[in-house]
């Protein structure tokens, strides 16, 4: 089943007064509309005083303000958490994260609707005006902050300490490649994306913890054997990562046992070859690696300072944040 979605005011005025009233139903007053089955009194669109008002699951989603005499009018929409909400919202007011507008400089631009906008002091993740011809007024309009992260001097300065502290462990496990090749475990599940740690919870908060509190214990003999754990652990996920990545995942299929059984050959080439593009791995890059995860684990890998997105950019970073970061001051 098609449903319309009204892109603009008059369109939501029209779709309001050609709608009927449900007659039996208690559920609808005489200004409210269902925006597709009467049972589902979930979705309704509404119509107060100056504004037209689209509710999903209780909450006003979007409002959209009549216009004024030059005939720019304004839209209110807040972000939500929901996945069902959010394709609700998308669905029935056209409006959903990162829907691109045209403006009246004939730029196309990006809006993020951030459902954490009350951090803000905000009353919507977005306030768009529109001018006659639909097209978006931006000097007008605003929306709630998005977040990148940025190291500050303290981020960069505790690196170094931590870098410092741990350049005897680092090197100690470059010189022990050949025995961290020959007992690396592959995995497609943690070469795939976003491929998870073998590593148990316990062992993850006792590295974190240590290098959250310098100065680090490096004489510990827990603390040795927990690095040598997560430098294996680290080699591991390079190395699965290498392997899934070398022909979309296929060495892993053949390797596997019901590929084995069908084709014995086949599955030993594939192997082979996962053990050629292992023993491949050079020490710079494990290093690389392993440093990064150690950064990770002392979160510094993304900086800590909160640094607001520009308004209205044309495009959106893959990776932003909806909160500022206060985890330092």
């Amino acid at each position: 089943m098609n449903y319309y979605t009204p892109t603009n005011y008059q369109e939501t005025h029209d779709l309001f007064n050609k709608t009927k009233k449900p007659p039996r139903s208690k559920k609808y007053n005489e200004y409210q509309r269902p925006l597709r089955r009467v049972s589902e009194s979930h979705l309704m669109l509404q119509k107060d005083a100056h504004s037209y008002v689209y509710k999903v699951n209780g909450v006003d989603v979007v409002r959209v303000y009549e216009p004024n005499a030059q005939g720019e009018y304004e839209v209110a929409v807040i972000g939500l958490y929901g996945t069902y909400d959010i394709q609700l919202q998308s669905k029935f007011t056209g409006y959903y994260n990162g829907k691109t507008l045209q403006t009246t400089t004939g730029d196309a631009v990006r809006v993020p609707l951030n459902p954490y906008y009350m951090e803000q002091g905000k009353d919507f993740s977005a306030l768009l005006t529109y001018n006659s011809s639909h097209q978006l007024i931006v000097e007008k309009s605003w929306h709630a902050d998005i977040y990148r992260l940025a190291s500050n001097e303290g981020d960069k300065q505790t690196r170094k300490d931590i870098k410092k502290e741990l350049d005897a462990y680092v090197t100690l496990q470059m010189f022990k490649l050949p025995t961290l090749k020959d007992n690396c475990k592959l995995e497609q599940s943690m070469g795939r994306p976003f491929g998870e740690s073998r590593l148990s919870y316990t062992l993850q908060s006792t590295m974190r913890d240590a290098l959250c509190n310098l100065p680090l214990p490096l004489e510990s003999q827990s603390f040795m054997q927990t690095f040598d754990e997560v430098a294996q652990d680290c080699f591991d996920m390079l190395a699965s990562k290498k392997v899934f990545n070398h022909d979309n995942a296929n060495l892993f299929y053949k390797m596997g046992g019901w590929a084995r059984s069908r084709n014995p050959a086949e599955a030993d080439d594939a192997q082979e070859k996962a053990d050629d593009i292992v023993a491949e791995i050079t020490a710079d890059e494990f290093k690389k690696s392993l440093v990064a995860r150690l950064m990770s684990f002392a979160g510094l890998s993304k900086g800590t300072d909160s640094i607001a997105l520009p308004q209205f950019s044309k495009t959106l970073p893959r990776t932003y944040y909806t909160r500022a970061n206060k985890r330092k001051e």
